[in-house]
């Protein structure tokens, strides 16, 4: 029988770690469960509709290998992504003392910042994984015919109730 025990909890133990959704001072709060970027954290928060921040360490998003450097993605189009399961919203980011901005990507006179897509939220509530994809630099990334040099996957699992509760009680919703 100890010999099960020892060999299911070296099962659990081995298995990839989930990201678990979380709610924090009324902010819904997640960590990534996959991905080559420094982003240690997504929140979701009243705004308007919403706003999604992502925290990474040492400074903005950045590939983990080779990190460092300069990310030239801030108030400029085609450089970030959200896909949820398939489907892509192009994203652009302002930036702030302490996190990543992600905004709906809008109009050069507007530094190309927009509203966030209602059907983001939706998709962020009934989805089951999320990847943020970043373009750090101008150059074309040289491993793949992508135009994202680093991202970071999320599982969506348990996303729902966690978000509405954060969302519940913000003007418009």
């Amino acid at each position: 029988m100890r010999a099960v025990l020892a060999l299911l909890c070296l099962a659990c133990a081995s298995l990839p770690a989930r990201a678990e959704w979380r709610l924090e001072n009324g902010v819904a709060m997640a960590t990534p469960d996959g991905g080559n970027s420094n982003i240690t954290r997504l929140l979701i928060e009243c705004g308007t509709p919403f706003n999604l921040l992502v925290y990474a360490s040492g400074g903005p998003v950045l590939p983990v290998a080779g990190g460092g450097g300069e990310a030239d993605y801030f108030y400029q189009p085609h450089r970030i992504e959200a896909e949820i399961d398939g489907q892509r919203f192009p994203l652009a980011a302002a930036g702030s003392d302490d996190a990543v901005v992600l905004t709906g990507q809008g109009a050069e006179a507007n530094g190309y910042l927009a509203d966030l897509d209602r059907a983001l939220l939706d998709l962020l509530r009934q989805g089951r994984h999320l990847t943020l994809a970043f373009d750090v630099t101008p150059e074309p990334n040289a491993e793949t015919d992508s135009p994202f040099e680093t991202f970071a996957r999320f599982s969506l699992d348990g996303a729902d109730p966690v978000i509405g509760s954060a969302l519940r009680d913000c003007p418009g919703s």
